[in-house]
């Protein structure tokens, strides 16, 4: 019974049963059958099979068109003026008709067939996947007069599923070790790669937490990440270690990336391992090579300056003027020397994370004196000016900025024609002081500079190619202003020179006049 028809008004608004509102199906049938006439069940039934989004069409036993619907014209492109009254065989491509004839018999004699995928043609010679439903349409005795034919479009369906295959593929194939988990740290997927990277099947890790791999000394590093991801912040891929199923832990690289819903929603999370444990292992070798090459180095280079020292003030006694110049060149090499190899061991601390600050209370034009005249023994053939007002002291470690003043200084020599002028400045600025080194170089590109900074990285062009250097001054100035808290700032314009600048707290303390160096 249903309680949703029209009321019966000799009831009352009451059914046969007394309920109100409740009409006999039977009689509510017949009363549409009775107040619908022929044409306007005809025209029920066009509006529904033009709002359906299968292709629908009838063709007679010979299969000639009888009807073509809306979605008929939308994915073959025949309009229905066009279809009605031809052959359907006109839309089977040429190498599938015979097949098509036999099965359209087969289904005249035993009135049914089973959905199948088959390709139909459009207007224009196009091929579609589509999958067929094709039923028998019969008379009032039931005898078969025609066949109606319903087609869905699988193209959008393949192109998909190919796109998935392909995307499987690629996970299955790839040496990364690719990962997904819901929003509570559970694996969703596992791919080889993870196997072979953790020791773990996928129907053993499926399921199970992902802080199964994470080692016990970062507990928070997996909070951190869901965080991070649930209020909308990309987390850039970053260096970590994980744990084997025999308990081993390896360097892996991780990229992190949302999962998301349909409505955009995010739903959980897919990781992307690559293990980085031998390069790492690479990277702690050369670190360990170039602090023993450097301990090595840095003795006897000590012993040789003293010893240059030694005769330099002998051949002043004697004044030996040819010989205490040619002395006095060999100590300038010798500085030039132990400054690398202050450098490659201040490097080797960095990848070992053992670099400390000793931070003292000092005045800055007093070690910018000092860095300039070092500069100007070392590179006689340049001008080098000093300003630094007002005498600021900064809390810093002395020698480490000692040591970026060098490097930023040395660098503006390397890169400048001889006799250009190298200016070295620090101005206060609201509770900062800036220092600035300023060349008249050669500049670097926009390219360059966005990579400058990078450990090991040198400038590719005619006009460096014959200059001298690792590419570690730069890293290292870097990284000795981010443990200072601080960070370096380059302008610079190609043919027009360089700026190197960077900012260190302001000590409140006497003034001490200002300098002027030139």
């Amino acid at each position: 019974m249903e309680n949703d028809g029209p009321l019966d008004p000799k009831t009352n608004g009451r059914g046969q049963d007394g309920v109100p509102g409740a009409v006999d199906i039977r009689e509510h049938r017949e009363l549409i059958a009775q107040l619908m006439s022929a044409e306007e069940r005809g025209a029920l039934l066009t509006t529904i099979m033009d709002a359906c989004n299968d292709a629908l069409v009838s063709t007679d036993l010979r299969g000639i068109v009888c009807s073509w619907n809306l979605s008929a014209q939308r994915m073959f492109g025949y309009t229905a003026r066009e279809m009605i009254g031809r052959s359907i065989l006109e839309l089977v491509p040429e190498d599938q008709r015979q097949r098509e004839q036999e099965m359209l018999a087969g289904i005249q004699r035993n009135g049914q067939l089973d959905p199948f995928k088959t390709q139909r043609l459009t207007k224009h010679g196009q091929p579609i996947e589509v999958l067929l439903t094709v039923s028998p349409v019969r008379t009032q005795n039931g005898a078969i007069c025609g066949l109606s034919q319903i087609a869905r479009d699988l193209s959008e369906q393949i192109r998909s599923e190919a796109k998935n295959a392909m995307l499987s593929a690629i996970v299955e194939s790839t040496d990364d070790a690719i990962i997904s988990k819901d929003l509570g740290s559970i694996i969703t997927s596992w791919n080889r790669s993870a196997e072979r990277m953790f020791g773990y099947t996928a129907g053993e890790m499926i399921g199970r937490s992902i802080l199964e791999i994470i080692p016990a000394d970062r507990p928070q590093e997996e909070p951190m990440i869901l965080g991070r991801l649930k209020n909308g912040e990309h987390v850039e891929h970053f260096e970590t270690r994980r744990l084997t199923r025999e308990g081993k832990l390896i360097d892996v690289s991780l990229t992190i990336s949302p999962v998301r819903d349909g409505e955009g929603r995010i739903i959980g999370l897919s990781k992307i391992a690559r293990d980085i444990t031998e390069r790492k292992l690479e990277e702690q070798r050369k670190n360990d090579f170039i602090a023993i090459v450097s301990h090595e180095l840095k003795t006897p280079l000590t012993s040789l300056r003293s010893y240059i020292q030694l005769a330099l003030a002998r051949t002043a006694v004697r004044a030996d003027l040819a010989s205490e110049k040619l002395l006095a060149r060999a100590e300038a090499q010798t500085r030039k020397m132990s400054a690398m190899v202050h450098d490659f061991l201040n490097l080797s601390r960095l990848e070992e994370g053992k670099m400390e600050l000793d931070r003292s209370i000092f005045p800055l034009a007093e070690l910018m004196e000092e860095v300039v005249g070092e500069s100007s023994i070392l590179s006689p053939g340049y001008r080098f000016e000093l300003e630094c007002h007002h005498g600021p002291q900064t809390d810093a470690d002395r020698n480490k900025i000692g040591q970026v003043m060098t490097n930023l200084v040395n660098n503006a020599v390397k890169y400048s024609t001889a006799g250009a002028l190298v200016h070295i400045s620090c101005r206060i600025v609201g509770d900062e002081v800036v220092i600035a080194v300023a060349d008249q170089g050669i500049g670097i590109s926009p390219d360059d500079q966005q990579r400058v900074f990078e450990r090991f990285f040198r400038a590719g062009n005619d006009k460096t190619r014959y200059v001298s250097g690792f590419g570690i001054g730069l890293y290292l100035v870097s990284e000795i202003l981010r443990l200072h808290g601080s960070s370096i700032v380059l302008n610079s314009e190609p043919g027009k020179g360089s700026v190197f600048s960077f900012a260190l707290p302001l000590y409140s303390g006497p003034a001490q006049g200002a300098s002027l160096i030139s």
